[in-house]
């Protein structure tokens, strides 16, 4: 089992699917989950009851998910905030932290047309400022669980699949 930790626009999804597939794994992304099993989107979850029953929602999401043998799950860039859980999903799992420079993640969720209904701000303020500041407090935390990082502001995603799939193979063989 493999979880793809990291702030929003590192490519958790798209690298995610592409690993999955490349492994022969299913699939599994947290936000879709939370989404189906709220029956609406993330904004609408987040307006109705705050980033609080989101939180909630998502930490039930990742708890079903300890024994997902044989998946590549994407989180979402707050699933790192639920930290008793992480310490069960690293005794079960690899985790990995996608990153990416400050800059290319703010022109990554600028250019994404989903960001207004998949990824309302968790402070009000504009994208830039709020972004530096979940950083801030995130990043300790992405470093704290990771199992290993990939850069993917400097690596495509071809190329960040295969150095998952290398470091994780090499993981799961030492046990390290």
């Amino acid at each position: 089992m493999i979880f793809l930790i990291g702030f929003r626009g590192t490519g958790k999804t798209t690298i995610g699917g592409l690993l999955a597939e490349k492994l022969g794994y299913t699939f599994i992304d947290t936000d879709s989950r939370i989404c189906q099993k709220k029956g609406s989107s993330i904004k609408t979850i987040v307006e109705n009851e705050g980033w609080d029953g989101f939180r909630r929602c998502e930490e039930e999401v990742l708890r079903e998910l300890t024994d997902a043998t044989g998946s590549v799950v994407a989180t979402g860039g707050g699933a790192v905030l639920h930290r008793q859980v992480w310490q069960e999903l690293k005794r079960n799992g690899i985790i990995v932290w996608l990153m990416a420079d400050d800059s290319i993640l703010l022109q990554r969720i600028k250019a994404d047309v989903s960001t207004q209904e998949n990824r309302p701000s968790l402070s009000g303020r504009g994208i830039a400022e709020e972004m530096m500041d979940i950083l801030k407090e995130r990043e300790p935390l992405y470093r704290a669980i990771a199992h290993f990082a990939v850069d993917t502001g400097k690596v495509g995603v071809a190329e960040a699949v295969e150095k998952i799939r290398e470091k994780a193979a090499k993981i799961t063989r030492t046990g390290q």
